[in-house]
């Protein structure tokens, strides 16, 4: 296995463990159950030829919206969502397994058809995703899902004209799924509403900034009596990793990302075809959501729920990125040698 995402990955899984234990000591033996079966899906899954994957990858998608799909249905409902399976004592959230098989999915795709290709196909694929992931409902997944493959396109370097219609097929889920929102989940809007009167601020971001003021440059430790925050082990997991290590930590927890970045970046560099896609769409897969996750920590967005990879506690995106960091190790193994000047 690759040892700068290996030491990123460890890294991030510790910060997360701190994070847990000081926002919910109680939940800290599942989550720490959670990443070691997070690393051993990444290294199962590194174990695996990408071009396997990739060959399963349109499979693995169709079988993620069949999924989706029966959530509806037979999905456990919490807090007004249906978006778990219930397995026994495992609740299955699809909409993460969506993400990665999407990444797999597009890149067979584009390695097949290139860049030049139409891409109907795959953008009638992405807005049935999106659509399933929306009636659950969870508009942050479904932009997500939408995010993800947009940027995917973009990175690869398919034309903007074509990138566009994701967004019409967007417009199109958005205005058939407005009805719905409308009479069944409003309390969804009086969020969004909420969030823009404030001007940012809501109970809970303003409960996740007194954490975060609180933890200061060392942190207050995992075992200080932390400021109550709604879902500081999942939703708020960065402000609760702020509290307990401080802003030391938090330089900690970028650093860990902008490794994944540079690794992943330079790992894709490397590869051809679809094994570079997936290198690109495993690493914006693990990036967005961090980037995402922080970004309504501080106020910069309403709150989504979306996790902060490896460091929030959750069972399927936990294994859903240890998955992604996986595929990540396979892409580096099947990497190019070097350039012999950048060796020395």
């Amino acid at each position: 296995m690759d040892p700068l995402l290996l030491l990123s990955q460890a890294l991030l899984s510790a910060l997360g463990a701190n994070a847990v234990a000081a926002s919910a000591p109680e939940l800290l033996p599942g989550h720490l159950l959670r990443l070691g079966l997070a690393f051993l899906a990444a290294f199962v899954a590194a174990r695996i030829p990408l071009r396997l994957w990739v060959r399963a990858g349109l499979y693995l998608y169709l079988l993620s919206l069949l999924l989706l799909v029966l959530t509806l249905f037979v999905g456990e409902e919490i807090n007004g969502a249906r978006r778990w399976i219930n397995l026994g004592g495992f609740s299955l959230q699809p909409s993460e397994f969506a993400k990665l098989s999407l990444v797999l999915y597009l890149a067979g795709y584009l390695a097949r058809h290139g860049t030049d290709h139409p891409i109907s196909g795959p953008v009638f694929l992405i807005g049935l995703g999106v659509a399933a992931v929306a009636l659950e409902p969870d508009f942050a997944g479904a932009l997500f899902l939408l995010a993800l493959a947009f940027l995917l396109f973009l990175a690869v370097g398919v034309p903007l004209r074509r990138i566009l219609a994701i967004g019409a097929a967007s417009g199109l889920v958005a205005l058939a799924t407005q009805g719905l929102y409308l009479s069944h989940y409003r309390h969804v809007l009086e969020r969004i509403h909420a969030f823009l009167a404030q001007g940012g601020g809501s109970y809970q971001i303003e409960r996740a900034e007194a954490a975060i003021l609180a933890g200061g440059l060392f942190g207050q430790g995992p075992g200080a009596a932390m400021p109550y925050v709604p879902y500081a082990y999942n939703d708020m997991a960065f402000a609760a990793l702020a509290f307990a290590l401080g802003g030391l930590g938090v330089l900690l927890l970028f650093g860990a990302y902008t490794l994944v970045l540079g690794r992943g970046l330079q790992i894709a560099a490397r590869t051809e075809g679809a094994t570079s896609v997936v290198a690109l769409g495993a690493t914006t897969m693990i990036l967005l959501a961090a980037t995402l996750h922080v970004a309504v920590v501080l106020g910069l967005l309403p709150p989504t729920g979306l996790p902060l990879p490896l460091v929030s506690y959750g069972g399927s995106a936990t294994l859903a990125f240890g998955l992604a960091f996986g595929l990540l190790h396979r892409a580096a193994r099947e990497a190019l040698p070097a350039p012999a000047e950048e060796k020395g």
